[in-house]
Formats: C-alpha cells, structure tokens, sequence
C-alpha cells in the first residue's frame, strides 16, 4: 500500500473522524475558558481564580462533549469511572503543557507564540491518544 492510499485510508477512518471532532470540541473548550476567564478576572481582579475556573469550565465542557459526539459514549452515568480516566487524562496534559512551557519558553528560549503552538499541538496529541485509547475507549 503507497503513502497516498495509507493517507486516504486515514482520512476516511473512524479514527480521524474522531480527531476532527476532538479538534472541534477543542476550539469551544477554548471559548468557553476565555468567555469564563474573562468574566472571573473581570469580577475578581484575580487572574489565577480566573485561570482555574476558564480551565476547569473548559474541562467539564470538554467531557460532556467529548462522551456524546466525539466518542459517543452515552452508556455510563455522568459520574463513572469514565470521568475519572477523563479527569487522569486532562491532569496529565495539564502537567505536559506546563512542563513543554518551561522547556520551549524558559530553557530552548522560543518565541512565546512559537511555544504556546507548539504546546498546543503536542498536548492535543498526547489527550486524544490517552482519551481515545484509555478514557474513551469502546470496551469501558
């Protein structure tokens, strides 16, 4: 099979459908952390309160999203174990992402836009795999 067909075979699986969801839900995770940082740290004039509730509203976003369209998985209550492996998953990206914002802005130097894409891009990597292979996965 040429790198061509492996790539169209790609496009056309479940695998990558889940991807684009993923990618999706990640960018109104995004919103709804701004929309809720913004208000917090306009109402508190705290931009750490802020920080912890924009993130933690962009989590229980990312969940209830993620178990009904991304991976489809209606079966266990909102409270199950799922959400726990979910709750793992999003504290291990959490780490990486800070651990990846030390390494690119404060050892390698790079231009803090050029760091937080490339943080992004790893992190979102790493929490698909992690939630399609382990918090979301078919046989739970």
């Amino acid at each position: 099979m040429s790198l061509m067909d492996k790539a169209k075979a790609f496009l056309k699986s479940d695998t990558c459908r889940k991807f684009i969801r993923f990618a999706i839900t990640g960018v109104i995770n995004t919103l709804v952390d701004f929309v809720i940082y913004s208000l917090v740290r306009w109402i508190t004039q705290n931009e750490y309160i802020a920080q912890t509730a924009g993130y933690f509203c962009g989590v229980i976003n990312s969940y209830i999203i993620n178990r009904s369209w991304t991976f489809r998985k209606e079966k266990a209550g909102f409270f199950s174990s799922q959400l726990v492996k979910f709750l793992v998953v999003n504290g291990i990206t959490f780490g990486l992402s800070l651990g990846a914002t030390w390494l690119f802005n404060d050892c390698l130097a790079l231009h803090w836009v050029l760091a937080k894409l490339l943080v992004v891009a790893i992190t979102t990597v790493v929490n698909f795999t992690l939630s399609n292979l382990w918090a979301f996965r078919k046989n739970n």
